[in-house]
């Protein structure tokens, strides 16, 4: 019998195989991709939901080795991109498997969506790829993962790396209507106890640098100060203060700026 392949030569081999099959699924009518799904789960496979997933286990292993090789053209994963998001559209058992294992319940709010070693963070960062094409497919994925949830989109990649998607599809920023990114299945202890510090644009904790409390003194110094300024801007006619006479009309406070500024200046040539 011929010997072996070299390992590397097998590995090659076996990712160009996948390649095309990737490629063969794709142009394939919809209802073909019910083959990914078979009833029948041999021991040791991947099951969910009563179906064996282990083509899609292969498919997020295929896509996952890429990415981490750095095979970030266009024509090496929008294939594989375009397949998972056609199939979870099509079939409710492979959005629900592909969310566990792509978008599982977030603990770690710490750290940017797009930084880490996860399959989830490497397709957030294709969110923000040069491609236009790649990035959409990417961002699409996780759109349809989501379920359509523009606030759950959000909370899995922050608005700055959705904001693409949102203008293409004319969503709304969901903070504008204030919506609710809670989620029952992926809400968990680490972050609902973190949500309200959560920065949606970042998608992350963002640190909050509150200057220390002034004494007295302070307060004092920069009050000089800031009236001072006001002074400086007015007779310089760059702003006008104006105050509510008791006639009820707006009226310029330079007169009262005058005699305060000239009291100060008395007082201080007397020193």
């Amino acid at each position: 019998p011929p010997p072996p392949p070299h390992p590397l030569l097998a590995a090659a081999l076996t990712a160009l195989l996948r390649s095309h099959a990737v490629n063969l699924l794709v142009n394939l009518p919809l209802r073909c991709l019910d083959s990914l799904l078979p009833a029948r789960v041999p021991p040791g496979s991947a099951e969910y939901l009563g179906l064996n997933m282990d083509a899609l286990q292969t498919l997020l292993g295929f896509l996952d080795t890429r990415l981490d090789r750095g095979q970030r053209l266009p024509e090496a994963l929008n294939p594989v991109l375009l397949l998972l998001t056609t199939s979870a559209r099509a079939h409710r058992e492979t959005r629900k498997f592909l969310r566990m294992r792509v978008l599982p319940p977030l603990r770690e709010v710490r750290t940017r969506p797009e930084t880490g070693n996860s399959l989830r963070n490497k397709l957030v960062r294709l969110m923000t790829h040069v491609d236009t094409g790649l990035k959409h497919r990417a961002a699409e994925l996780l759109f349809v993962l989501c379920k359509g949830s523009v606030p759950r989109l959000v909370k899995y990649t922050g608005y700055g790396n959705a904001a693409g998607l949102l203008a293409i599809r004319g969503l709304r920023d969901p903070r504008a209507d204030g919506a609710d990114s809670s989620d029952t299945d992926s809400d968990t202890e680490e972050f609902k106890d973190a949500r309200a510090d959560i920065n949606p644009v970042t998608g992350r904790i963002e640190g909050r640098s509150l200057p220390p409390p002034m004494s007295e003194e302070q307060k004092q110094r920069e009050a000089q100060k800031l009236f001072l300024d006001l002074e400086r801007l007015a007779r310089g006619r760059i702003i006008q203060p104006l105050s509510l006479s008791a006639d009820g009309r707006l009226r310029p406070v330079e007169a009262m700026l005058r005699p305060l500024g000239e009291e100060r200046e008395s007082g201080s040539e007397s020193d």
